[in-house]
């Protein structure tokens, strides 16, 4: 019975041992895809397009084609650290906190006061 327990806090002493916290999970595939901010319209987009290379597309686009149209596109590298997201775009960094809601929105904290909706996965 001795050796029983004796086996079993080794093992207990182990696992607890083994387990490494520096351990990275990765999210980035959670990102990967075509996201539209809520508020999108037929006057109104303002979507970012994230790539499995870490690469990405940031898309505006205001008014029709009855009315004037402004629009821009930005490329950017993008990458995660734990909770916080990184653009690198021209000469600017931009970090925000990212988190996907239980709707499965995109909230960017530092970067927009609207989520962002999934609308394609590749």
């Amino acid at each position: 019975m001795k050796a029983f327990k004796f086996i079993l806090i080794l093992l207990t002493f182990y696992s607890v041992l083994s387990c490494d916290n520096e351990d990275k999970i990765d999210y980035s595939n959670q990102l990967v895809g075509e996201w539209m901010r809520s508020d999108f319209s037929d006057n109104f987009e303002f979507k970012l397009i994230f790539q499995e290379d870490n690469t990405g597309l940031r898309i505006y686009k205001e008014g029709t084609m009855d009315t004037k149209i402004v629009s821009s596109l930005v490329q950017f590298n993008w990458s995660l650290d734990k909770d916080t997201l990184t653009f690198d775009e021209y000469e600017k960094t931009i970090k925000t906190k990212y988190a996907i809601n239980s709707e499965g929105a995109l909230i960017l904290e530092n970067y927009s006061e609207l989520p962002f909706i999934r609308m394609q996965t590749d």
